[in-house]
Order: C-alpha cells, then structure tokens, then sequence
C-alpha cells in the first residue's frame, strides 16, 4: 500500500492539522517527505509530535520508515549514483538511524525480492545449471556485480565442474568468447547502471544458440530481453549505492538448490576439497 492508499483509506479520519500535513505532502512530494520532521512542522504550522504521530496513524511503524519509501520511490526514478547522492541519509542522523535504516532497506528488499520471485522461472534456471553438458558455465557480473559473479562461482564450483567466471575488461571480452557454442551457458549478472561487456556477452551467446540466464533489476534492464530465464531482485538504498542484498541472497537460495540437486555429487567433492584444503594448507587451524 503506498503512502496515498493509506491516506485514502483514513480520509474522514484526519484533523485539521493533519489534513494541512497531507495538502503540504502532495503539492510537495514526493521530495517534501525528505526534510525532518522538525522541518516539515515548521514550514506548515504544526508541531514534531504532530508529524511523527500522523505517520503512526498512517502504519508506519516510525516517519524514518516513511522517509525511506519516499527515498526509495525518487531513487528507482534516478541512474546514476552521482544523481542519487542527494537522498543519502542527511548529516544530522545518528549513527543508529543509519544502521537502522540501512538495515531496513534491505530487509525490505530481501522481503520484495521473494514475494515477486517467480519461482518456475527459478525452477528453470536450476534445471539448465545442472542438466548434463558438454560445454561450460560461464558466470558474468561487472563493476559492482562482479562481487555477486565471483561470489556464486565460488559456490557453484564446489557443485560442479566446468563453472568459470567470464572476465570481462573490453579490451580481453572478445578473446574470452572464442570457444563459446551452444552447449555453454551464460549466468549474467547486470544491474543498473547496465555495464555494457556484460550485455555484449549476452549477445553473442543468445546469438551462438547457448542458454542465457539473468539475474537483474527490472524487466526492462537490456539483458533481460536476451535472457531464457531471469530473476528480479529489489536494489533500494538508503545511500547513493544500490544494495546488493537481495542479489546475494537470492544467489544463496540458487546454491542451494543446485547443492540439493547434486547432494551426492557435492557430498564427494566437498570431502576431497577437505583433503586437499588440509594438504594446500588453505585455512588457519585452530589450536
């Protein structure tokens, strides 16, 4: 329900300084929702409580959380981060309220992220990833995605073989699309703003035939239209960065579910990468 549902939904409920809260929200929104509460009372006439009572009233559980939807509704409208870096948490926040809203973002994110899941579409991806091949898994993320590609390659190689992420600096993507057929899979990772070698990858292996895979923001973002299947995930930050929450753990629950699918595999790989853990000497060991 968004901020006006709710205020339709208790029109005949509103006083008349409330209702002057409202009439100053809607000619200013939805940007007036980003000065304090302080603020916004002084500029209509009321007082602080007045404000913070009123987004009570409303089901908020507190105007920060109001505030954050506002932020939140302007930033899905906006590219860049240096276009999104006015709605960062203003100066005046206390350390907790920061945390508190970082925090909320991506609890919120996480909760929007698997309430929209498709979940035949999720079906579908884990189905291709871990069907007999004769080619490879190529994983691609750049710029801030990139953490998200080599973080599920980690993972995805302690399932099964032939999992690589595909580098892709220009000057070295078309060398690393060679050997690309259509017994090879692309999981690509693009999220706003869409780094143009990760959707050139996407071309050419939607072109040669193989499977694409997406993990992104929006239905319009330019990999989805290549893609066989995709995931969406929800990015709203309080900061003028995306958050990249909801894309790690939806990579959790694709991990997952390929672990499941190959129980016996991993269950075999997992013990001879312990052996060979202990003989590289990979970790510190305790004691």
């Amino acid at each position: 329900m968004t901020f006006f549902d709710r205020i339709a939904a208790r029109a005949s409920e509103l006083t008349q300084s409330e209702q002057a809260l409202v009439d100053y929200l809607i000619a200013q929104q939805p940007h007036g929702m980003l000065d304090s509460a302080t603020v916004i009372a002084r500029k209509i006439g009321i007082s602080p409580s007045t404000v913070v009572r009123f987004f009570a009233k409303m089901g908020y559980a507190s105007f920060n959380e109001a505030q954050r939807e506002a932020r939140n509704e302007i930033a899905s409208k906006l590219a860049s981060p240096a276009q999104r870096v006015g709605l960062a948490i203003g100066r005046e926040q206390t350390a907790e309220a920061v945390v508190d809203g970082s925090f909320g973002c991506d609890q919120d994110n996480i909760r929007a992220t698997r309430e929209s899941l498709d979940i035949k579409e999720f079906e579908a991806i884990v189905r291709v990833l871990t069907r007999p091949r004769k080619g490879k898994i190529f994983i691609a993320g750049a710029k801030n995605a990139y953490a998200v590609a080599v973080y599920l390659h980690t993972h995805l190689n302690m399932c099964m073989k032939d999992v690589q992420v595909l580098d892709t600096p220009h000057s070295l993507l078309a060398d690393n699309l060679l050997w690309v057929d259509e017994h090879d899979v692309l999981l690509a990772i693009s999220i706003r703003r869409y780094a143009r070698t990760v959707h050139q990858a996407a071309r050419h292996f939607h072109a040669a035939g193989a499977p694409v895979l997406a993990i992104t923001d929006s239905p319009l973002a330019p990999v989805a239209g290549l893609a066989d299947h995709r995931l969406l995930i929800h990015t709203a930050s309080n900061s003028p960065f995306d958050s990249f929450t909801a894309a790690f753990a939806l990579c959790n629950a694709l991990i997952g579910a390929v672990s499941l699918r190959r129980k016996k595999e991993v269950d075999a790989l997992l013990r001879h990468g312990e052996m060979l853990w202990r003989e590289i000497g990979t970790f510190v060991e305790k004691g």
